[in-house]
């Protein structure tokens, strides 16, 4: 007798099904670094024998690169692949450039095997990285995410060379220097949130975007658009500074003032999402006498011409978050 049966003749199955919604055992695990909470690093191979990289798993964009031997300029500081030590390297020869809200590298398309998953992955090597934001060595590159219809992820790879059953990955981000974060690939991990996971339609073709109709707060009650993106360590909304510049009349301020700060909810396709002033707000100076407070500020911030909201690491880190491209839905799930 199999357990499957044995189960739905107790009628536990369904009970079993709500909690373990991918039962597949093809799942791959990738262990994430917490980079002081401003973002989450992953250690992969690429090429055989595997050359190494710490890459930043980024549901903000959709293609996968590494600082190469190609790149002069703010790259050297990092390791750099270079794929003529690489027996399974395929160029492609193809320049292209890709533009981020900190800067742009520019870089050509290749294939090689990435040793912690996949055989034949399409990956990107810069050759040209302009800004000091890509001069600082905090990762080696990206690994990108995003629903869109150009680019094959990782996550496409997986499912045609059949590693996973389901193109779906999850979240668990830690806070501060706790371990233990994590990207799973095909599934999700039930260690790390409870009860049930609340589902919001994403946008197809789209940078993980819920549409207006399923997302609400407070200072958007017709429905805003928003984002939800790994790449971000912050949570953009304008609305917010607003509030808080108006309620202090700055946006740094004594920490004492943090519990009176008011808690974001956020409702999606119905369910309710709070994220307390404690997540959002962080101290940024310490005191050289008792007498002084310590001050804190906002880590939210806003950008001029956007009209959405980006969920980022802020916001992620107090929800076990899962991407689903079969369905086109992202979930949240109350933390373990």
């Amino acid at each position: 007798v199999k357990w499957e049966e044995i189960m739905k003749e107790r009628g536990l199955m369904k009970e079993l099904l709500k909690y373990s919604q991918y039962s597949s055992n093809q799942l791959n695990t990738e262990d994430l670094i917490n980079q002081k909470n401003l973002a989450y690093f992953g250690k992969i191979g690429v090429g055989t024998p595997p050359q190494y990289f710490y890459v930043h798993f980024d549901t903000g964009s959709s293609t996968l690169w590494v600082n190469s031997v190609y790149c002069k300029s703010s790259a050297s500081q990092h390791p750099l692949f270079n794929p003529h030590k690489s027996h399974t390297y395929h160029t492609h020869n193809k320049p292209f450039s890709v533009h981020y809200g900190t800067g742009s590298v520019t870089r050509v398309y290749g294939y090689d095997t990435i040793t912690v998953i996949v055989k034949h992955q399409k990956i990107g090597l810069s050759k040209n990285e302009p800004g000091s934001h890509f001069a600082k060595p905090l990762h080696d590159g990206l690994m990108g995410l995003a629903f869109m219809p150009d680019d094959d992820t990782i996550v496409d790879t997986m499912i045609k060379e059949g590693l996973i059953e389901e193109s779906v990955f999850a979240f668990y981000l830690s806070r501060d220097d706790q371990k233990g974060s994590e990207v799973v690939f095909g599934g999700t991990n039930p260690s790390h949130y409870q009860g049930q996971i609340n589902w919001v339609p994403a946008q197809r073709n789209s940078h993980w975007q819920i549409s207006p109709e399923t997302f609400l707060t407070d200072w958007c009650k017709s429905g805003c658009t928003a984002i939800v993106d790994t790449g971000t360590s912050m949570l953009e909304c304008l609305q917010v500074l607003s509030a808080v510049s108006v309620l202090y009349l700055q946006y740094v301020f004594e920490c004492s003032k943090v519990n009176s700060l008011p808690t974001l909810t956020f409702i999606m396709n119905g369910a309710h999402l709070h994220l307390p002033p404690s997540a959002y707000v962080l101290q940024v100076s310490g005191r050289k006498r008792l007498s002084e407070p310590m001050n804190c500020s906002l880590v939210t911030y806003s950008i001029d011409g956007h009209p959405y909201w980006i969920l980022g690491d802020v916001f992620l880190r107090q929800f076990y978050s899962v991407f689903d491209q079969g369905r086109a839905r992202v979930g949240f799930a109350t933390l373990a």
